[in-house]
């Protein structure tokens, strides 16, 4: 396994704030010591995540803003690698793009998309991830199966690079792409149409074989992406026994597997340290994103290891 990297820790909202909220959320954020506030990306939401990333990077200096993660088939590619190298332009370079298949059948319906098979979903991901990929670094882009694209190379507007590229997954075919494909890897539970589907995705014992398959598959290319670690629920309370009976009973398992299941972090600052540290010494996870409500009871926590 390639050597972890210092610490960096992100916030991920749901974008359901007000204008006002979210510019004092990136202010917070960034004076928390936070290195990334990152948006997601549903229709049913309020704060739309481009214009957001691009309004969190006017009130900051060194946060990375961006996405987690933008649904594919909600844009086209070549308008959404457009829209991502002008936001990383005016943000001065600090913009990562969160890019996914879509999982969520609500946004389907709203849309009045078809929701396509996984396999369609994916290999749509795929060409659109060659599409921003070609368009961010300059190069003419050619048709392609599930996208009539015809461009010529155009010098991007940033002077700052590309946008790191984050993708992520369980399912294999998601893992390779991620691997081959992007800067980050971020490491989650499988999701179906409806919501979480896979819970033992998360599970000490298929994280080593997700972790050591994303290694292969990208040593195969020569690649080291960073490797990320999707929280959902994160609590830094003095009393965490009564916050893991209370997910167990949620999820439907037992408080000792909810304290092994790297979904969740729940204990005191020091607990909840020495996990994070043991979780990049097994697997390598040294970029850490939780939501945007743990904030504030976290941020003893990133202090102490802040790049370390």
């Amino acid at each position: 396994m390639p050597q972890p990297q210092g610490f960096q820790f992100a916030l991920v909202s749901d974008g359901d704030t007000t204008g006002k909220e979210w510019r004092e959320l990136a202010r917070r954020a960034e004076d928390l010591g936070y290195d990334a506030l990152l948006v997601s990306d549903h229709v049913d939401q309020r704060m739309a995540p481009l214009p957001a990333a691009a309004a969190a990077a006017e009130v900051t200096s060194d946060l990375v803003v961006g996405t987690y993660v933008l649904n594919n088939d909600l844009r086209h590619p070549l308008m959404l690698a457009r829209d991502a190298a002008s936001v990383h332009a005016l943000s001065g370079g600090r913009f990562q793009l969160g890019l996914g298949a879509g999982w969520y059948r609500a946004d389907y319906e709203r849309t009045g998309i078809g929701f396509a098979s996984g396999r369609v979903r994916y290999e749509r991901l795929r060409e659109a991830v060659g599409i921003c990929r070609s368009h961010l670094s300059g190069r003419e882009i050619t048709a392609g199966e599930h996208y009539g694209v015809r461009q010529e190379a155009q010098e991007p507007p940033s002077g700052h690079g590309s946008p790191r590229l984050l993708l992520g997954g369980t399912r294999r075919g998601m893992l390779a792409l991620a691997a081959q494909e992007a800067d980050i890897v971020s490491v989650v539970p499988a999701l179906g149409p409806d919501g979480p589907a896979d819970l033992d995705g998360c599970s000490p014992a298929r994280l080593d074989g997700t972790v050591a398959w994303i290694h292969a598959r990208a040593a195969a290319r020569g690649r080291s992406p960073r490797l990320n670690h999707l929280v959902w629920e994160c609590f830094v309370t003095p009393r965490p026994a009564a916050v893991q009976e209370a997910l167990a009973r949620a999820v439907g398992r037992t408080p000792g597997e909810v304290r092994e299941l790297a979904c969740f972090l729940v204990g005191s600052a020091d607990q909840v340290r020495d996990t994070l540290l043991a979780r990049r010494e097994r697997w390598g996870f040294d970029y850490v994103t939780v939501p945007a409500a743990a904030a504030v009871p976290l941020a003893p926590v990133v202090a102490g290891l802040q790049g370390r």
